[in-house]
């Protein structure tokens, strides 16, 4: 029964003596302006633009008591009246007003009024701010730069302008935080738990705490430029979220993307979400306004058919009855707070508070709701199907209570001696009617199938082969649930959920739940609360059990149906890259589809179905490639589902530039994820498979411009001055002094360890990544030879002349490679080290057939003293070095030879074969071309000598001529593959992963501006005209794919005839 307090006349305090005031002379009569409700329901304020005041109200079980008037500020008056009593302002305060202000404070109205549990009112005038505690007579004055748009105050001050979220502490008025949010927010929410931002189409949900996105809701309402201060709400509880921006009240179902419902409005209208059982309603009414009507109407969430009804009646039926001498007036409602269930407003000029704590909403909405196809109250329904539902769905208003009741009834059935009896008579009835409808349902357990009746016609069925026998005791229960759905339950352990939809003629599985294996039985308390369980990580039954037989029905079921996809579709998917069993890979397929068809159907509502699958790519790649090549050629290209126009302009932005609208809030948190950096799907993705069209490349040129060339560049100069102070240290001259050039080395080793600290970052981060990437050995060649020689030099103040020439050359080498950023030259870098991957394996398998030839030569022809050869002459081993030199032969003066021999003091170059190195050495020189290491053997009958030339002539052929021109072949064949845009866009992408993961800080990877779920982009018609036509000659634009987005570019374009042609 609701109940009507009045205000006490006689309310006796000793405290409020001296401010005792009628009620009905609240603001001398004059009308009410703004009025505001405490978070606790337990104080109000009153303001009255007419009689320039504010008062509060202390709502007292069950009195509602005036407490004190405040006279608000006036530029002839500095003083403000608190219980009855003239509180003078400091001087201080007086002259935060300048004369300025001062004046425009009589004429302009309070902007908005807020009151907190504590009773402290807070108020503004266009840039003043005004603080009032009441209790202890203080009064606090903020003049702000701007004017506030958003205004929220509780336990401390919270304002929001266009670009700031700023917070002020209540006691003395410091700022003690301030976020700067993007530009693109057109409206903010804050309640006791999140951060709701809405732009132009999207509801983000921000963590109040840890500042983290929860979640983005698209809006389907449209925001037009008068609208950027439109009265807004988010109302989150339990389920279900209610938004109310510009005309249009949305509901949403939580971690469902899309509205599941949607009114529209007046633009000043309030909303209240009231949640009761399984029984969800909204009451919405006008903002009072002068001379005019007022309506209250309350809609029914849970069935979208019914109509609205006048809630008017609730509050005026009463009034009027206990006042029958003014059943004229109307009751006009201010305020309602659903937790306390008290509503705040005016009746016959009376402030009243109307407690309805035992009034049943669904009772009257029953009883006055009249059945009408008329559109009453603007309740229109955006569902998952392009048509209405029979029943209320299962996951938006679950009805927990019967579900609970159904998993009772089995567990008490084994304790139960009486348990046979009642299964006869559970599956003797057969015939289940849904509650207050024409339609029926029935379970034919002999053919195990679920069937829907209507005038003893069956409309259609579902199989039930997933239940095992029905026939058993026990087998199967079932309930009938408040939305007509119909939930069976086979062995305690099987629970899943049927819906009716009449439009379709189906059955629809909205929701099934399963235990590892017959003997753990679903428990009443895992439906306790007032969300279903998540059917794919529940702890206690998680689909990744390879033991779950029924994992298969539900996988299916999750798919299938629209809304539980969009809420457990992520983690389904990521679940079933993790399983081995090849049933499974249709599952996958199942999903993919599932998603591109739906993204196909209404691109506008259902684009972020590609989250789903975009959140998984890397392990996508891995597994099943196929599936990133059919993305690609899916979603080669499709236009802005919010904006397809074209615009033929000269003003158009330029070829391939990004942007996002997405709303983004930073703030400074340095230390955590500093060490162990997360990776994301970008850092995951890599590949050459990702980056081979437009959209890969818009994702490269959207992180450059945002955050990689403001740190690439920074990060080259300081390289810069690395590689100049390490090459003037070490240039051999004279003109540096022995001071400078040790400042100089100092200052190199200070830049080098900056560069080794990321480096050691990069390879704790993942050691076999770091290892396998050929740019880390570049960098680690750079900088650790130069900062050991730095480090050597000032300590011995000399370095060998090679380690400063191999320092300098690396140095060198690795300032080059900073230019690979850049398409002029970075192609060039991607055919360079594409190649070299690509011929690797080959240039090992070259590398150990030239070693084996050195060897087998260097067991052939090395000297027989290996350690003396050069200094002891053995003329009768053939492979001396004395015996391999060149010999003279003395002549007389008259020209006759001598007897005397000369032979020419041996070199190590005599014969290369004395060691293997040198044995390698030599092999190399004579692929080359260069004889020299073999000339000094000429052709004999020995053995050894015919070997010799056997081993040359094969190595030439082998080596020389086929290997070496299979090599080049390779080489042609490489540079085909690597020489495309793509394989410069991976190199590119490789460098922004690495400043995303190491140089950017923790906040910084979470700035929604950088990091965005959609990245949009422009393309020059002219451009995109000659890039669709070479995709069609390629075969890469497939019209089979996504066939009315591409036909639609193809007319935009004014291109749709080569087609035809």
């Amino acid at each position: 029964m609701d109940e009507i307090i009045q205000i006490d006349n006689k309310y006796n305090d000793s405290k409020y003596d001296d401010n005792e005031r009628n009620p009905s002379d609240a603001h001398k009569g004059k009308q009410i302006s703004l009025v505001s409700l405490s978070p606790n329901g337990k104080c109000i304020v009153t303001y009255s633009e007419d009689d320039n005041s504010i008062e509060r109200w202390i709502v007292k079980d069950p009195k509602l008591s005036p407490r004190e008037k405040v006279n608000s500020l006036s530029p002839n008056n500095s003083k403000l009246c608190l219980q009855g009593k003239a509180y003078e302002l400091s001087k201080e305060e007086i002259d935060k007003l300048s004369a300025e202000v001062s004046t425009n404070l009589l004429t302009d109205k309070i902007d908005f009024i807020k009151v907190n549990d504590y009773g402290t009112v807070c108020y503004s005038y266009n840039s003043i701010l005004i603080i009032v505690s009441m209790d202890i007579n203080k009064v606090q004055i903020l003049e702000l730069h701007h004017k506030p748009r958003w205004i929220y105050f509780n336990k401390d001050v919270r304002l929001v302008n266009d670009s700031r979220i700023s917070v002020y502490s209540l006691n003395e008025l410091n700022l003690t935080s301030s976020y700067k949010v993007s530009s693109y927010v057109r409206g903010v929410v804050i309640d006791n738990n999140n951060i709701w931002f809405i732009n132009k189409d999207c509801l983000y949900q921000w963590e109040l705490k840890s500042l983290q996105l929860k979640f983005i809701y698209s809006l389907k309402s449209k925001y037009h430029k008068y609208d950027a201060y439109a009265f807004r709400t988010v109302i989150s509880k339990e389920n279900l979220i209610v938004v109310k921006c510009w005309s249009f009240i949305e509901i949403f179902l939580v971690g469902v993307h899309f509205p599941i419902m949607n009114i529209e409005v007046t633009d000043t209208v309030n909303v209240v979400l009231l949640c009761e059982a399984q029984y969800n309603y909204l009451l919405v009414f006008d903002t009072p306004q002068k001379y005019i009507k007022q309506n209250i109407i309350l809609y029914y969430i849970n069935d979208i058919d019914k109509q609205p009804v006048d809630a008017s009646k609730i509050f005026n039926d009463k009034l009027n009855d206990e006042n029958p001498e003014n059943n004229e007036n109307k009751f006009i409602l201010y305020e309602y707070n659903s937790e306390s269930k008290e509503a705040f407003g005016l009746f016959n000029g009376k402030i009243l508070c109307i407690n309805l704590s035992d009034f049943n909403w669904h009772d009257f909405f029953v009883s006055n709701h009249k059945d009408s196809d008329e559109n009453v109250g603007g309740w229109n329904t955006y569902l998952c199907q392009t048509f209405k539902n029979y029943c209320i769905d299962t996951l938006i208003s679950p009805d927990m209570e019967n579900i609970r009741s159904l998993i009772i009834k089995y567990t008490n059935k084994y304790n139960n001696d009486d348990a046979y009896t009642d299964y006869q008579t559970q599956h003797e009835s057969k015939e289940i009617k849904f509650k207050n409808q024409e339609y029926e349902w029935e379970i034919d357990v002999e053919n195990r199938k679920l069937l829907v009746y209507s005038d003893n016609k069956q409309m259609c069925s579902s199989d039930l082969s997933y239940f095992g026998h029905l026939n058993q005791q026990y087998g199967l229960l079932w309930k009938i649930l408040d939305n007509n759905a119909i939930a069976l339950l086979s062995y305690g352990h099987f629970l899943v959920i049927y819906e009716y939809d009449v439009n379709n003629n189906s059955i629809s599985t909205p929701y099934s739940l399963s235990t590892d294996n017959h003997l753990e039985k679903l428990k009443d308390k895992d439906f306790s609360g007032t969300k279903l369980p998540n059917p794919i990580t529940n702890t206690r039954n998680p689909i990744l059990d390879s033991e779950n037989i029924n994992k298969l029905f539900i996988i299916e079921s999750t798919i299938n149906y629209d809304l539980s996809l969009a809420k457990y579709g992520r983690t389904l998917l990521e679940s079933l890259l993790k399983l081995t069993e090849p049933e499974l890979t249709r599952s996958i397929e199942l999903l993919y589809n599932k998603c591109t068809t739906l993204v196909k159907e209404d691109p506008k509502r259902n684009l972020k179905f590609l989250s789903i699958i975009t959140s998984s790519m890397n392990g996508l790649y891995k597994k099943y490639p196929d599936y990133i090549t059919k993305f690609n050629s899916e979603m080669f290209m499709f236009l802005d589902p919010k904006d397809e126009t074209i615009l033929y302009s000269d003003n158009c932005s330029s070829h391939l530039d990004t942007f996002t609208n997405e709303v983004d809030v930073k703030y400074n948190s340095w230390w955590s994820e500093i060490f162990w950096p997360k990776s994301s799907i970008f850092i995951d993705t890599c590949k050459k498979e990702f980056y081979t069209n437009w959209n890969g490349e818009a994702v490269i040129n959207f992180k450059w411009k945002k955050f990689g060339r403001k740190y690439y560049f920074p990060i080259w100069l300081i390289f810069t001055v690395f590689l100049v102070c390490f090459t003037l240290a070490s240039y051999p001259t004279s003109s540096i002094t022995q001071e400078n050039r040790v400042k100089l080395y100092q200052t190199s080793i200070a830049f080098g360890f900056f560069h080794i600290i990321f480096e050691l970052r990069q390879f704790i981060w993942n050691p076999k990544k770091y290892i396998l990437s050929i740019w880390n050995f570049f960098d680690l060649s750079a900088y650790f030879p130069a900062t050991i020689a730095s480090i050597y030099w000032i300590k011995y103040s000399s370095i060998p002349e090679w380690a400063l020439s191999l320092s300098c050359l690396l140095l060198d080498l690795k300032f080059l490679l900073f230019f690979r950023v850049f398409e002029s030259f970075g192609v060039y870098f991607a055919i360079i080290f594409g190649v070299a991957r690509r011929i690797f394996y080959f240039l090992f398998v070259l590398a150990l057939i030239i070693a084996s030839f050195a060897h087998a030569l260097f067991l052939l022809l090395h000297p027989q003293n290996l350690i003396d050869s050069f200094k002891t002459p053995n003329l009768s081993d053939p492979n001396n070095p004395w015996a391999l030199s060149n010999t003279y032969n003395q002549t007389d003066e008259n020209g006759n030879v001598l007897n005397e021999t000369l032979i020419q003091v041996p070199t190590e170059s005599t014969n290369l074969f004395y060691s293997y190195p040198s044995s390698l050495l030599a092999t190399y020189l004579f692929l080359t071309g260069n004889q020299n290491s073999i000339s000094p053997w000429t052709p004999t009958s020995t053995a050894e000598n015919a070997i010799l030339y056997i081993l040359l002539v094969v190595f030439t052929f082998l080596v020389v001529i086929y290997l070496m021109n299979l090599f080049i072949g390779l080489l042609n064949m490489a540079i085909g593959e690597n020489n495309d845009r793509a394989s410069y866009l991976v190199q590119k992408a490789e460098v922004i992963a690495e400043i995303e993961l190491f140089y950017l800080l923790p906040h910084q990877r979470r700035w929604r501006s950088w990091f965005p779920e959609v990245i949009y982009y422009h393309a020059e018609i002219e451009k995109a005209q000659v890039y669709i036509k070479e995709a069609i000659n390629k075969g890469e634009w497939k019209m089979e794919d996504w066939p009315e987005m591409k036909y639609k570019i193809l007319k935009l374009l004014r291109i749709e005839d080569i087609i035809k042609n």
